[in-house]
């Protein structure tokens, strides 16, 4: 089993990642002229979507990492870095760690944005995915990563629920109110990287340790 502490940090870290409720302006922009019942059925295909994305990473991330040769300790410090660099864009409140201009321009004129561009890579972008990989080498046995896989579904069904209440949250909460939110997360990330990174650079540089 995963210790309270290092279930309660996976929990954060991961929320921060998905960050739901920063992305609820995304979504309200880019369901924006659609029917609520369009706008509810991509919220829950996006939730859907995130949920197996993860799913799969956590079961199946070390048959990935040993057909690439990439240790434990590479990943944690190189999921470090990552989540850093997502943490810090979202301190200042940037969304290029999200999607592009170009990537929210073009998903506006498709059919299905459920699964791309919202699940992949906005909510279950790169740095989600470091997250759980991590996690889930970090603590490989099955009751581990049944725990990991329940908080992944409770997650990712309480942004589908988010995301169908996008409009009127979005504007409840306003600009001010999710750059606020996406800051906080940003700094929870940030100190959360920062453990990745020294557990991963102790583990291949132990001479740190000492």
């Amino acid at each position: 089993m995963i210790s309270e502490a290092a279930l309660a940090s996976f929990i954060a870290a991961l929320f921060s990642m998905m960050n739901p409720i920063g992305n609820i302006g995304v979504f309200a922009g880019l369901t924006a002229g659609r029917p609520q019942a369009d706008a509810g059925r991509i919220a829950w295909t996006c939730a859907g979507a995130v949920m197996i994305t993860l799913l799969v990473i956590a079961w199946s991330g070390s048959l990935i990492l040993q057909f690439f040769g990439i240790s434990v300790d590479s990943l944690r410090a190189a999921g470090g870095i990552i989540v850093l660099l997502i943490g810090l864009h979202m301190l200042f409140n940037k969304a290029e760690h999200q999607h592009s201009l170009k990537e929210l321009d073009d998903a506006k004129s498709r059919a299905s944005i459920g699964i791309v561009p919202l699940a992949i890579p906005i909510v279950a972008g790169p740095g989600t995915m470091a997250t759980v990989l991590v996690a889930a080498q970090q603590h490989p046995t099955v009751l581990s990563k049944i725990e990991i896989s329940i908080v992944i579904i409770v997650l990712a069904v309480a942004c589908g629920f988010l995301f169908s209440f996008a409009t009127p949250l979005a504007k409840r909460l306003g600009e001010s109110g999710m750059g606020v939110v996406t800051r906080v997360m940003g700094m929870v990330l940030a100190a959360i990287a920062m453990g990745m990174l020294a557990d991963g650079l102790k583990g291949l540089l132990p001479g740190l340790a000492g």
